[in-house]
């Protein structure tokens, strides 16, 4: 059979078959069946556009038969004709009930017939069309979910007394959340950060990334956190000019100094025997409005044992029932819970509280949480 779009007629009169045939036929590719086995046999062994059906069959009702079609072809519409003129309007609502999508009264008019049948072939081309866009869409956001994902650390890093490890809970939406714990090549120590990109979608991943490579780029030339963020902040002229980032970033030494700035990031979680208490921020936002401004840099010393918290305001946003936020409130008292945990615990716990917090909701915004923790030994290397 040719033709723009497959038509099966199903209709027990061989007159009107042969009419709907040969009205359809110059255009669309036609098959004709009297009844309603015939007509499960042929939709079962090809697929077809649209059904014609009769509602009157010698071995059963259009109504029945169209939701056979639909249930064994869902892609298949239904348009059901009918010769009978007692309560049309009864008829009309029942056969959209049944999921036809249309109902047509004998006789009808040649034209009327074309152009309905047209309708609903453009409407199943448009219907398909979105459809295998949204399937693009989705396609190349999950690629770029994965692209993200492998921004960050996929295991602990422990390292010239220092232990770090990560976690990273993504909404259904591409975010801007970055953090990294890698050992510089041309110092002694380790350095690590967590970033927030203004915003959702792939706009603020794409920042993301580009703000990962960035800072990858500075960290190469100096850990030092002064000169890096001199250098990240001459490094941003891809940021538009109301796109900016929040940036905690951290140079841990090996006789446990910790060496900061905080660039409008959410104050991290100092954990000491002296209790919890927060790093505030150092400086203004990442942003081309501030390069004259970079922030300054604060030191604290750790103990083994110590322990500093970073994570990004999605963990600390989600709103449970009575649309109270977590805060980092929350956030502390998970860590005073777990003081002698592993780190792999203590992460644990804390995106369990986050998921508890949000009643199983699906979060708004990605949640990074890193946990630097000061060991005192001096091994190196990925654990």
């Amino acid at each position: 059979m040719n033709g723009e779009g497959r038509i099966l007629v199903v209709d027990d009169d061989p007159g009107i078959r042969h009419t709907l045939s040969r009205i359809l036929s110059p255009t669309y590719a036609v098959a004709a069946v009297a009844g309603a086995g015939d007509a499960m046999a042929r939709i079962g062994a090809e697929p077809f556009d649209l059904a014609l059906v009769d509602v009157r069959l010698s071995d059963g009702n259009g109504y029945t038969l169209c939701q056979s079609i639909l249930a064994t072809r869902p892609e298949t519409d239904v348009i059901l004709i009918t010769g009978s003129l007692s309560e049309p309007d009864e008829k009309l609502y029942r056969s959209l009930e049944e999921g036809a999508f249309y109902f047509l009264f004998k006789p009808f008019d040649r034209r009327v017939l074309l152009a309905l049948v047209e309708r609903c072939l453009r409407l199943k081309r448009e219907r398909a069309a979105k459809e295998q866009h949204a399937r693009t869409l989705a396609a190349d956001l999950e690629k770029a979910r994965r692209f993200q994902r492998s921004l960050v650390p996929r295991a602990p890093l422990e390292s010239a007394g220092w232990r770090l490890e990560g976690r990273l809970l993504s909404c259904d939406a591409l975010g801007g959340d970055i953090y990294l714990a890698l050992v510089p090549s041309a110092a002694q120590g380790v350095v690590c950060a967590i970033a927030d990109v203004v915003g959702h979608g792939v706009r603020a991943a794409m920042y993301a990334g580009m703000m990962h490579s960035t800072l990858d780029v500075a960290r190469r030339r100096s850990p030092e956190p002064a000169r890096l963020a001199r250098e990240l902040l001459d490094g941003i002229d891809f940021f538009e000019a109301a796109t900016y980032a929040t940036l905690f970033y951290a140079f841990l030494l090996p006789d446990g100094r910790l060496r900061y700035f905080n660039a409008g990031h959410p104050a991290p979680l100092w954990q000491s025997a002296r209790g919890i208490a927060p790093l505030p921020a150092t400086g203004l936002l990442l942003s081309k409005l501030f390069r004259e401004t970079p922030p300054g840099v604060e030191q604290i010393d750790l103990a083994p044992g110590d322990r500093v918290l970073l994570y990004t305001d999605g963990a600390t946003e989600v709103r449970d029932a009575g649309d109270d936020e977590l805060g980092a409130e929350g956030l502390a008292e998970v860590l005073a819970g777990c003081r002698d945990a592993t780190a792999r615990a203590t992460l644990d716990a804390l995106v369990d509280r986050i998921a508890a917090h949000n009643d199983g909701r699906a979060l708004e915004d990605d949640v990074s949480l890193l946990l630097v923790e000061r060991t005192g030994a001096l091994e190196t290397g990925l654990m």
